[in-house]
């Protein structure tokens, strides 16, 4: 290699990949967050729901004990 490829590999290698590195990390961090809080909705909808159905089932098992 001659001495002029190295600074252009050095250029390349130590500030396009760094910089590269970053914006991925960067736009991965954003999606997470997005993905994240939409998880999280999702989840605490479906934890109701089994609430309710639970509350609904115990409703429906203490009205036939009390039917004779």
């Amino acid at each position: 290699m001659d001495s002029d490829a190295g600074g252009w590999l050095w250029f390349v290698i130590d500030v396009v990949m760094v910089a590269v590195l970053a914006v991925a990390l960067v736009y991965a961090t954003v999606l997470w967050r997005r993905r994240r809080g939409r998880l999280e909705q999702v989840g605490e909808r479906a934890t109701a729901q089994l609430y309710e159905r639970e509350a609904e089932r115990e409703r429906q098992a203490d009205a036939e004990r009390v039917r004779p």
